[in-house]
């Protein structure tokens, strides 16, 4: 039986919360299982629940009684509450009796309660209700901050504290925003002016299973242009998978040369080698490796540029993950660094003198940005050619791009 889009929304929303899954990967995987759907909706309300998780449950708790609420009835009311406050489009009555119909199915029995709960929340006036703020107060602020856009108290407390509150609250704005398609065009293929046919998806697109395009946000296209890995070089990928910056250098390498992919996740590289194919692409070699160990002899000291894509928080891609923000521990992040430097250090043995080193994450925090490479420059064996800490939704060629953070650096020839 066909699934319909708000149970396909349910059952992601289900599988996220309690096996830990991936919103992005489940909607891909799901919404080709059942392409008839209708996949901007089940995107819209699983992102629509997700982002606004903790504004929602502020609103639902406030027609409960004390105590808790299963999880199948905490995700139907959240879906409920999602379509009647933020979905101006969607008709009261439409999101409350389909709501009900949807709890007949997944949890019988309980319709009355979701029901009554949603009911109340439109008697009210669909009124969001949000903590007290004293601005004085810095608890205040963070608790006021934490529920109005959905984001865990540290996080808020933690961009406050490193970039003020007007950039933190731009940040959390920003990041409940839809994020941009960006298409890159395959270089050895296609050139600017080309116009890509995506309107049967991407998956289905012709253009797409010819390799003329990938999809990948315009920070990450950033950085590889700083970086410009040229015709002929011998350049290094260490935490390379799925393989969106290794073909992309490529492509600026028109394909001549060598880079060496690698990745901790032996089964990650296949997804490299997939998608070098698909672009016609030739000249990456994949390799399990640990970016934590020190390089072989033979290959110490002997790229053109070695790429340094670090594990890292994601705080810049909240955008395209969500469950980041309410998943992620504070003490899982302040062990970041000192991973993120090993790697560093390690990264640096590979390049050559006068070769280049580029450093990168896709978040948005100074502990694992600028305090890696600043400590790590100090050391004097590099100098640094350019850095820059890129916001969620800031404007580049034309579309916002997501948080990012890289610096390239040359080795000195000493």
């Amino acid at each position: 039986m066909t699934k319909t889009p708000r149970r396909l929304a349910f059952d992601i929303l289900k599988a996220v919360e309690s096996e830990g899954a991936y919103s992005n990967i489940l909607l891909n995987r799901r919404l080709q299982q059942s392409p008839d759907s209708d996949p901007a909706f089940v995107r819209r309300l699983v992102h629509g629940v997700l982002k606004n998780q903790t504004l929602l449950d502020f609103q639902i708790d406030r027609y409960l009684r004390k105590g808790s609420v299963k999880l199948a009835a905490r995700i139907l009311l959240r879906m409920g509450f999602c379509q009647l406050a933020l979905c101006d489009d969607i008709p009261d009555h439409a999101a409350v009796s389909e709501t009900v119909s949807l709890a007949g199915e997944v949890m019988r029995g309980n319709e009355g309660f979701i029901n009554a709960v949603l009911r109340s929340f439109l008697r009210d006036g669909k009124r969001i209700v949000l903590p007290d703020c004293d601005p004085q107060d810095p608890a205040s602020l963070v608790r006021y901050l934490s529920v109005k856009y959905s984001c865990r108290e540290w996080i808020v407390k933690r961009w406050i504290d490193s970039y003020g509150r007007e950039r933190a609250e731009w940040q959390l704005r920003e990041s409940l925003e839809p994020a941009p398609l960006v298409l890159r065009g395959n270089r050895l293929k296609v050139g600017n002016a080309y116009e890509f046919d995506t309107s049967g998806g991407i998956q289905a697109s012709q253009d797409y299973r010819e390799g003329r395009f990938s999809v990948q946000d315009a920070s990450a296209i950033e950085a590889i242009n700083a970086l410009h890995p040229k015709k002929g070089e011998r350049v290094l990928d260490m935490c390379a998978a799925p393989g969106g910056k290794t073909c992309a250098m490529a492509e600026y390498m028109e394909n001549e040369g060598e880079i060496l992919a690698c990745d901790i996740h032996e089964g990650k590289l296949a997804l490299v080698e997939k998608e070098a194919q698909r672009l016609g692409i030739s000249i990456i070699r994949t390799c399990p490796r640990d970016a934590r160990t020190a390089p072989p002899a033979e290959e110490a000291a002997s790229y053109d540029a070695v790429l340094c894509d670090v594990p890292c928080s994601g705080l810049g891609v909240l955008r395209r993950k969500p469950e980041i923000k309410l998943r992620l521990k504070e003490e899982d992040v302040k062990a970041l660094p000192s991973i993120q430097a090993k790697i560093l250090a390690n990264a640096a043995a590979f390049v050559k003198p006068g070769g280049r080193l580029m450093y990168c994450t896709c978040t948005v925090d100074p502990a694992e940005n600028e305090r890696v490479t600043g400590e790590f420059l100090q050391e004097g064996t590099f100098e640094k050619i350019r850095e820059r800490q890129i916001f969620i939704g800031e404007i580049l060629e034309g579309t916002k791009g997501d948080g990012f953070y890289y610096c390239l650096m040359r080795k000195k020839n000493l």
